[in-house]
């Protein structure tokens, strides 16, 4: 809304995007005219709604239809298997191909069917029997070259290639949801007949919170013609509760009038989407779309599902092995920092060391650590006292010892943040607990970063009054429009928050040891204070704070003995890297104390589970290593098991049960700590792509 907008028109346009959010897309009354739909009764006996196309389909009226026996319009067998798979299920496991002899012709018929309340409905599209593609071999070939992929840009191009080949379509793209909900085409394949629209964004309300719901029941869209004529259904309600039927399962859903003009100023008449999700959450959408009427045939549809399939599973691949990447520089340059806690180096002598390594992981221009109200400062920050008003603020306002980021420290609501806008708009901050009483601050600097961005079209929707009410009629044009952001710095990316606490950790312990040390020179004849400070330096150094078990630094240590006295003495030993399955999602339902809390039930139940010799240390935010002493592989697979099992058993006080994913490996002579450490680790991810709450084995072999 511009300063110009008349509140009035400010309010109307705000209620006809509210509407527009509420739109019953899932019960439009009526399919697209490439199928035909029946709705049965629950028991499967009697057609109560059919829709008007059937004549064309199926060559029966729709007085035929109405009240008609299952069995005679759909044969006793198809019934038979209906009835069968839906037993004890919503939904077929997979679509069904059947002859079947309708008013004296003989149909080929690719059936659907699915429970939508009280009623089963069937999707039936007549199949061209003489048509026989070899779709497998098309699609195999495809998969073979998505495989070979080596990096994300190329997965998403070689899937663009790959569906524009086997549908037809003028033009196929994949755009990536940000977090509100804008999508960015990455992507994308055309024959020129449509115009290009790579690069371009899309505004969150071009898909609303309604139509990515949808996604969730079927992960195809198909829109076969956006300009024919939709089929209604006769009689429009379920004449056994009144109700209007949801379609959300269904391939023939009729298209939403407002999409229907969308589509129509986009200049296409066809279109396809094929969600792409991350775990639980929507990532993107492959969407194709074509300038003519195109009829796509669902061996053509299930062709680009499982290519999306594979592509998704490749290019997540891809993603985990970039995040490993760059764990384990943060975890290369922990093992240096470990050196800082046995040679007692000063906090800002490190920063002074590494902030230039760290700039480079971080992506940002300055560095400053405040500790025991001395200032350390490198690169491009704000002054001392500007640093030293910033960390008061954050005093005043932060409490919980997690890493805080915002992309606009203005926005953020930091009174003097206008006076330090050049060389901080970006801020990662980093409380590092030194003790009881002190507190330092880790600070990461991103300046402001100008922003061009392009969009397919100006991002807004225009209110209309249709029928006395007041509604959005899409945007006319797409042509690119570019907006100009500013005020904000490039945003932070959830694995340097990660990385941000485990190097606060590390920062806190080498503060802490300095301390120790400063204390130990100053109290050097106070002999039972100088052992109460080394015992709590070794806790600190040794163990996590959190969980109270081993920390990183000293499991690792324990595997490189192990690895010594393997290679001596030729005593086996075997690394169990499990990790919390769906902890995010814990962390982001019910918050991260509640996920602190599992983090502490889960160590407390395993301890009880571990052997004598084993030990148990906490390898990274919600991940873990168990050292398994004197066994080998297959013993430690059935110990594995046996504690998957023990935490599956565990009552974590969670509406849903708490599984973790184990990955095994076993030391071989050849072995380093890390040919060793990534075996468990793909085994791990294993276990994770197999379906999670599971072990997998990593043998020197595989």
């Amino acid at each position: 809304m511009t300063a110009e907008t008349p509140k009035c028109f400010a309010d109307e346009l705000q209620a006809a995007q509210e509407e527009c959010a509420r739109e019953l897309i899932h019960i439009p009354g009526a399919v697209q005219s490439f199928g035909v739909l029946l709705s049965f009764d629950s028991s499967i006996r009697r057609v109560w709604q059919v829709s008007a196309n059937v004549r064309q389909h199926l060559g029966l009226t729709v007085n035929e239809c109405l009240g008609a026996s299952a069995a005679g319009i759909l044969g006793s067998s198809l019934l038979g298997r209906i009835r069968r798979g839906l037993a004890n299920s919503d939904r077929l496991p997979g679509a069904m191909t059947v002859t079947r002899k309708l008013a004296g012709v003989s149909r080929k018929l690719h059936v659907v069917a699915y429970r939508s309340g009280d009623a089963v409905i069937v999707e039936l599209e007549q199949l061209e029997g003489s048509a026989r593609y070899r779709w497998l071999s098309l699609v195999n070939d495809w998969i073979a070259k998505l495989v070979e992929t080596r990096t994300e840009n190329e997965v998403l191009n070689r899937l663009c290639d790959a569906v524009r080949s086997i549908t037809g379509y003028n033009r196929s793209l994949i755009y990536a949801f940000d977090d509100d909900w804008n999508g960015k085409v990455l992507a994308e394949s055309r024959d020129g007949v449509l115009p290009p629209l790579m690069d371009q964004h899309f505004p969150a309300s071009d898909i609303p919170p309604q139509v990515r719901a949808m996604y969730g029941n079927n992960r195809i869209r198909v829109i076969a013609d956006a300009q024919a004529e939709a089929a209604p259904l006769v009689p429009a309600m379920n004449p056994a509760n009144g109700s209007p039927l949801d379609l959300s399962q269904g391939y023939l859903r009729a298209v939403s009038p407002i999409h229907c003009d969308y589509m129509q100023n986009m200049g296409v008449r066809s279109s396809l989407s094929v969600a792409i999700y991350s775990d639980s959450r929507l990532w993107g959408l492959v969407s194709c779309h074509s300038q003519a009427p195109l009829s796509l045939s669902p061996s053509a549809r299930d062709s680009v599902a499982t290519l999306v399939e594979v592509a998704s599973q490749r290019l997540f691949l891809l993603k985990a092995e970039a995040d490993a990447h760059y764990r384990q520089q943060i975890h290369d340059n922990r093992v240096q920092l470990a050196h800082g806690v046995q040679e007692r180096h000063a906090p800002r002598d490190l920063v002074q060391q590494h902030a230039e390594h760290w700039r480079q992981l971080f992506r940002v221009e300055g560095i400053a650590l405040v500790y025991l109200g001395e200032i350390t400062r490198s690169g491009k920050t704000p002054d001392e006292d500007q640093v030293r008003e910033l960390t008061n603020w954050l005093d005043a306002e932060l409490k919980e010892p997690e890493p805080w980021a915002t992309t606009s420290l203005s926005a953020s609501g930091y009174p003097k943040a206008e006076a330090i806008q050049s060389s901080c708009c970006g801020l990662l901050a980093m409380p590092l607990l030194i003790d009881m009483d002190a507190r330092g601050w880790l600070l990461m600097f991103r300046p402001e970063q100008f922003e061009m961005i392009p969009w397919a079209g100006k991002p807004e929707k225009v209110a209309e009054v249709r029928d006395g009410r007041t509604v959005l009629s899409p945007r006319t044009s797409f042509a690119s429009w570019v907006e100009e952001v500013s005020g904000k710095s490039a945003a932070w990316h959830p694995a340097e928050l990660n990385a941000a606490r485990d190097l606060g950790d590390d920062l806190a312990v080498i503060a802490a040891a300095h301390e120790i040390t400063r204390l130990n020179e100053y109290l050097r004849r106070e002999r039972k204070a100088l052992a109460e400070a080394n015992q709590h330096l070794e806790k600190v150094a040794n163990t996590d704070s959190l969980t109270g078990t081993l920390n990183r630094y000293r499991i690792e240590h324990l595997v490189q003995m192990s690895m010594a006295n393997a290679e001596r003495y030729g005593q086996p030993f075997s690394l169990l890297l499990f990790d919390l399955d769906h902890f995010k999602q814990i962390n982001d339902t019910y918050g991260h104390n509640v996920g602190d809390r599992i983090l502490k039930t889960l160590v407390n139940s395993l301890t009880e589970g571990l052997r004598e010799g084993d030990q148990l240390g906490r390898w990274g935010g919600e991940e873990f290593l168990v050292l398994a002493a004197n066994t080998v592989i297959d013993d430690a697979a059935i110990f594995a098991e046996r504690l998957r099992g023990l935490v599956l058993a565990t009552e974590f006080g969670l509406d849903e049960s708490v599984t973790i994913s184990i990955g095994v490996a076993e030391w071989g002579k050849g072995d380093t700590m890390k040919s060793l450490l990534v075996r468990a680790d793909r085994a791990m991810y294993e276990a994770k792509h197999s379906g999670r709450n599971r072990v997998c084995l990593g043998r020197v072999d595989q």
